[in-house]
């Protein structure tokens, strides 16, 4: 046993222990070489991340994976694809969290060649505001959000800004970020005058209490918002899985251009702390909730939905687009795609410390990340294509199908193997 080579040894970022016969060594060039004490980083590292259901340490490890640089050989591109659906958490028992692991897609590939990836191109690009005289456009459906940038270490936000340039896509800030490069989402709470909105390409309303984005003291912030509007850029809001459906209800006929249904807020009070998806699961429900209103007052077309809250990848971000989000935000997923070693998913203060240690090479950092999005995007296209969609946005949710009752019955998707489906609409007792 002594003379036995010394495997490899990685900083946490190994794929899963259920996958045996994997050169993860080489085979899969996920991480980065530790030093001796490096096995015992990785175990005290993995038994943390177990400790949060969104981001298990599989998930961080093709987080990893989709931000690093280079071209891989197709073998080593197909051990990857192997070992990411070898990595597929079984379900734990009947009923298990209402989570985007329990949604699957219906690929039309399946059957037959739908469309010719070689020849046929899928579209990722993405307008959001479409009745506004200024819309916001995306060259892909991502937004990096969901996490206040104020309260980022200073390194980190700039390399977040960086990114969004890179990539062109949306960046929420708030009011006291003030003005910067790219397509910048301003977020107001109303707790301060409205900013001037030049150079923005959208405002969201947002508050202090979900309660106060319905009735009048929401309508008189709207108004305040669109006297300032002199550009006409599309003005949304912000609707909590606490209270989204009321949320349009109230203010469906005051004039938004998009809705942000937030996974992540799911008390009266918005979340205090700076990553609130590392550890809480997202409200996926939130997403059908808005859609539904949205379908309701047959504004589903005009009015587009931005989704937040637990994306970690394409697939997640594939399934929130066929739902019905017309671009998802990464928050939490984009942060780890720096490569900064986490040793405590559950301790925010060592993951903020760990954040700022980017400071020595930012322009490395807003390079991972913006290849993470890339990944994404890539990942994103590819499900459309197997769907058999030429565009994103015409993913709908016949190409997906529940594992469980529960999500089936969050997010109105089909139980697989069946067309039934267990959301309840209002005043029916039965979905179907």
């Amino acid at each position: 046993m002594a003379d036995q080579q010394k495997k490899a040894v990685f900083d946490g970022a190994t794929l899963s222990p259920k996958l045996k016969g994997v050169d993860q060594g080489t085979g899969l060039p996920i991480g980065k070489p530790a030093g001796p004490d490096g096995d015992t980083v990785a175990r005290r590292y993995k038994h943390a991340a177990g400790k949060s259901s969104t981001y298990t340490p599989e998930v961080v490890d093709m987080i990893y994976h989709m931000s690093r640089e280079g071209t891989f050989a197709d073998p080593v591109v197909g051990q990857f694809v192997a070992a990411k659906l070898a990595a597929e958490r079984a379900r734990p028992d009947p009923d298990p969290p209402v989570t985007w692991d329990q949604l699957v897609f219906l690929s039309a590939n399946l059957t037959r060649l739908v469309i010719d990836p070689y020849r046929e191109k899928c579209n990722a690009a993405v307008t959001i505001g479409t009745e506004s005289a200024a819309p916001m456009r995306l060259a892909s459906p991502i937004v990096y959000g969901g996490i206040p940038i104020d309260r980022l270490p200073a390194p980190c936000a700039g390399a977040v800004v960086e990114a969004a340039r890179r990539g062109g896509v949306g960046l929420v800030t708030p009011v006291s970020w003030g003005t910067c490069d790219g397509v910048q989402i301003l977020e107001w709470d109303g707790e301060d005058p409205v900013p001037p909105l030049e150079g923005v390409a959208a405002v969201q309303l947002t508050a202090s209490r979900a309660g106060d984005l319905v009735g009048a003291e929401a309508r008189r912030r709207l108004e305040a918002v669109r006297a300032r509007n002199t550009r006409q850029v599309p003005i949304g809001v912000v609707c909590p899985a606490f209270n989204g459906a009321e949320v349009v209800d109230a203010l469906i006929d005051h004039g938004i251009d998009f809705c942000v249904a937030d996974g992540q807020w799911t008390e009266d009070t918005p979340p205090s702390s700076v990553l609130p998806e590392a550890a809480v699961a997202p409200s996926i429900g939130v997403l059908a909730d808005v859609v539904e209103r949205l379908r309701h007052h047959c504004r589903e077309e005009q009015v587009q939905v931005i989704y937040r809250g637990g994306i970690r990848g394409g697939a997640d971000a594939g399934k929130a687009i066929a739902i019905g989000a017309r671009a998802v935000t990464l928050g939490f997923a984009a942060l780890v795609s720096t490569g900064v070693k986490l040793g405590r998913i559950d301790d925010e203060a060592a993951i903020i410390e760990a954040l700022d240690s980017i400071a020595g090479d930012v322009e490395a950092a807003a390079e991972s990340m913006h290849r993470f999005a890339q990944s994404v995007v890539v990942e994103v296209t590819m499900l459309a294509r197997a769907c058999g969609k030429r565009d994103v946005v015409n993913m709908e949710p016949e190409d997906l199908r529940s594992l469980s009752r529960g999500v089936s019955s969050a997010t109105g998707v089909g139980i697989v193997g069946k067309e039934t489906h267990f959301r309840h609409a209002p005043g029916a007792d039965s979905a179907r």
